[in-house]
């Protein structure tokens, strides 16, 4: 079975929590051949919103200034009867700065500090008007299922932040869980020792198609930073590829966004460890 992503994949699991977990770990394989692999997730929300007392002295002017901090999360809480542990502590390790011992603490927690906190004394409003001019701090914390299949599943950990600079920044990581060995494949478990060096190439090859150029020198003017360019360790998988993620500066100007570079797996295979090819490839269940 090919791995579901995007719209699809929210779908299935939207229409797969409402039945539950099993508890023997296995896909329901029914008599016409479709197979059923129950999830129950809970979308986590919260939003929390503040004034910045003596913000009018800190930018000389009176204009007021405002903090919202708003948080969702897919929170796993049943996957086919896998023990989800070791996935629910990575993913509140990802998150936030300072988890807390539960995902409803933890964000109770990261909602008492929003931008500004540290220079400005806070007090919580029920909404922030929208009738005057004013600066708006924020803070968004956005945790979601990008790919899910009977194997593996990854999170992307989204924050966005303003603080009052020229432009916010918005930065992505990515947890992928194996649900057989019921630990998150990093980095080190997914690709071989001394494979840098292809990686590396395969990400410049693959660069180069994205922007429709045949040279380094032409990715350069491009607005790449060629000479910056690396295996990024922040990575997902989709579909039958591997997904090389740099956030905004990393390898290009602020004005690129974020860059995902599709590396095709057969393109890497000598680099993939076991566990991961065993991810990546079509077996029976």
């Amino acid at each position: 079975m090919r791995p579901l992503s995007g719209t699809v994949a929210a779908i299935a699991l939207v229409m797969a929590a409402c039945s539950g977990g099993n508890t023997d770990n296995t896909v329901k394989d029914s008599s016409d051949g479709i197979t059923d692999f129950e999830i129950k997730q809970t979308v986590k929300s919260l939003e929390r919103n503040y004034i910045c007392e003596g913000a009018e002295a800190y930018y000389n002017d009176s204009t007021e200034v405002y903090s919202t901090v708003r948080i969702a999360i897919e929170w796993p809480e049943k996957m086919n009867g896998y023990n989800l542990k070791s996935l629910q502590d990575s993913l509140l390790a990802a998150i936030f700065d300072k988890p807390a011992a539960t995902i409803n603490e933890s964000m109770l927690a990261a909602a008492a500090q929003p931008e500004g906190a540290d220079l400005f004394k806070m007090k919580e409003i029920d909404s922030i008007p929208t009738a005057e001019p004013a600066m708006v701090y924020s803070k968004d914390m956005i945790a979601s299922v990008i790919t899910f299949s009977p194997k593996f599943i990854s999170y992307q950990i989204m924050t966005a932040t303003y603080n009052g600079g020229a432009h916010g920044m918005t930065e992505s990581s990515y947890i992928n869980y194996d649900f057989n060995t019921g630990k998150v494949l990093t980095y080190d478990k997914a690709f071989r020792p001394d494979s840098e060096p292809a990686l590396l190439q395969a990400v410049k090859d693959n660069l180069m198609t994205r922007y429709n150029v045949s040279s380094m020198k032409e990715l350069d003017k491009r607005g790449i930073f060629t000479d910056q360019i690396y295996v990024s360790k922040n990575f997902y998988i989709q579909g039958y590829e591997i997904v090389f993620h740099y956030n905004p500066y990393e390898i290009a100007p602020y004005s690129e966004g974020s860059i995902n570079v599709r590396v095709p797996y057969f393109q890497i295979e000598d680099c993939l460890t076991p566990e991961i090819m065993t991810l990546l490839t079509d077996n029976d269940f």
